[in-house]
């Protein structure tokens, strides 16, 4: 039972709440209420609360200066802040404090218990102590699960600004900087398979070595780094010694190849979705500028390649004389498939999200003079909408699926097309290909996950098995098939390891008269204790309540 202390100075908000939520039934001591901070003070340190319920504004002592002082003395204490004002600085000084949740008022009908017992919940969690195998993996799940969710909101900025500090914060991530930089990497081994776990567990050292740097392990999409400094001129140092680093692990390791994009230098965490862009639009290059180098979007969005030690702009197409008027050698056109291989190269391992950037570097690639000629710009189109249409074909999908969303090529290229329309078309219609691609794929895990869950479900009772062990059955990196398992399921392995190992003891414990103990060992557990506080946490009562309410029902 968790311990809960309340601090409201309206009489009537405090005696709401109070009487609101059934303390008992929820399996919460409420141990105290006072009307501010400074009354409420001495209770705290008395009653030693679990979850502190505070007002934010409040005569005498307000919330946030009540909170600092539990902080300090009571970290361990988990402090939901209540406020009618919706501004900014308050959440912000919130979460300097490591407050637990922000809530507004009035809150909507259930938010608040829906609050509490969420935190409840993490309390009990945490409280259980679990030495199974696997209860690292869990917590590795989760910190992974929370990185992942954060890296989503940076780069697509679609959370307030409030939430995502205090993501960032609750991962020990101190994402409050002046300006800010985002890498994106990739790496493969023979007929791109993914990197080892080996060699995913280095790159992910590495950026701990750089002041101000962030790894995010993205699975079959790479890897990706966001840098943080006060000065661009610091940011520029450490992410020269960060590429550094990586290019001497890589250099390091002849069964790998590697390309890294990097984005440009914004001064907001609003716009780290378009250094994230940039980065991408830079990654996409590795189809075009070949692999084991760099490429670095500037800030008019043009992108610099690596070569040999130097960067210059990768131009795949000579670019004619500016003193020449624009002409087309035909037979030097067809016979040069640059564009072609690029697509065909992207096609097998590019992503959605890089489908418009890949098509603006092939087009850049071209060269503005090129592309003057009519004449090539239609050979170049209908050459790159063939190479995406036999690739379709080897999907085994039907040619007009793309058409009846993108439109045909005919229609378009029957009036004089321009550069950009021939261009957006393209892209349209690669990025609605890489979807049925990755459908496919989606598929072809279909049996990937009925064999792991097979395998789940015939060896759940071992104390041993484990996120690795299972990956490694199926023969997938245990990241990857982390990444898998959660988007196909709805859940992560432990969570289903959890409830399958439950689903038996609930079995055992109705139609055995073994003891919990024994009950414990039977579906995997090596502590009875952990046992029995999971299967409450899961069940709402403890097994031996379970097995009384079974007999009484008589199911």
């Amino acid at each position: 039972m968790v311990k809960l202390f309340l601090v409201e100075d309206e009489i009537v908000m405090r005696d709401g709440i109070k009487s609101q939520i059934n303390w008992e039934k929820e399996d919460i001591e409420f141990v105290g209420e006072a009307s501010d901070g400074e009354l409420a003070w001495p209770m705290i340190l008395e009653t030693k609360p679990d979850i502190l319920l505070t007002d934010i504004k409040m005569p005498f002592m307000d919330g946030l200066e009540l909170s600092a002082l539990v902080r300090k003395e009571l970290p361990d204490t988990a402090i939901i802040i209540l406020s009618g004002y919706d501004e900014f600085v308050y959440a912000q000084q919130a979460v300097s404090l490591g407050v637990t949740d922000y809530l507004l008022k009035p809150l909507p009908p259930g938010k608040l218990l829906e609050c509490i017992r969420r935190v409840q919940e993490k309390i009990e969690m945490e409280r259980s102590q679990p030495d199974s195998a696997w209860s690292d993996e869990l917590a590795r799940e989760q910190k992974d699960a929370g990185k992942n969710l954060l890296f989503r909101a940076l780069v697509t900025n679609d959370r307030p600004l409030g939430e995502i500090l205090a993501m960032a914060d609750h991962l020990g991530i101190h994402i409050s900087a002046r300006f800010y930089s985002v890498m994106l990497m990739m790496v493969h081994g023979v007929e791109n398979a993914m990197p080892s776990e080996e060699l995913r567990g280095d790159l992910a050292s590495i950026p701990e070595q750089v002041d101000g740097w962030f790894f995010f392990d993205r699975n079959e999409n790479g890897f990706a780094m966001i840098g943080t400094a006060n000065s661009i001129e610091e940011l520029s140092a450490t992410q020269k010694q960060l590429l550094d680093l990586l290019k001497e692990r890589m250099q390091a390791d002849h069964s790998h190849h590697w390309f890294i994009g990097v984005g440009k230098t914004v001064n907001r965490i609003s716009d780290i979705e378009k250094a994230y862009y940039s980065a991408n639009k830079a990654l996409s290059w590795r189809f075009l500028a070949g692999l084991d180098r760099a490429a670095f979007a500037d800030d008019m969005g043009k992108v610099v390649v690596e070569t040999s030690g130097m960067q210059e702009t990768g131009v795949a197409f000579p670019v004619q004389d500016p003193e020449v008027p624009v002409q087309l050698d035909v037979s030097g056109a067809v016979s040069d498939d640059n564009s072609r291989k690029m697509l065909e190269s992207f096609l097998k391992t590019g992503t959605y999200e890089e489908a418009e950037p890949f098509m603006e570097g092939v087009f850049d690639s071209v060269g503005e003079r090129n592309l003057g000629s009519y004449l090539f710009l239609t050979y170049l189109s209908m050459d790159l909408y063939f190479s995406m249409v036999r690739f379709l074909k080897e999907l085994g999908r039907r040619v007009d699926e793309i058409d009846e969303t993108c439109g045909n090529i005919n229609t378009l290229l029957k009036n004089r097309v321009t550069v950009d329309e021939a261009r957006d078309y393209l892209t349209r219609y690669l990025k609605e290909l890489i979807l049925k691609r990755d459908h496919n794929a989606e598929k072809r895990y279909g049996k990937i996950l009925r064999d792991a869950v097979s395998y789940i479900d015939d060896n759940f009772a071992r104390d041993d098995i484990s996120l690795n062990r299972v990956a490694q059955t199926v023969g997938m990196s245990p990241n990857h098939f982390s990444s898998i398992f959660s988007q196909e399921m709805g859940e992560t392995f432990i969570e289903y390891l959890i409830n399958r190992r439950m689903e038996r003891a609930r079995e055992l414990l109705r139609t055995t008269q073994m003891r919990s103990s024994e009950v414990a060992y039977q579906v995997g557990y090596r502590d009875p204790h952990y046992f029995s506080s999971t299967f409450k946490k899961i069940q709402g009562m403890t097994p031996r309540e379970y097995r009384m309410s079974c007999q009484e029902t008589g199911k």
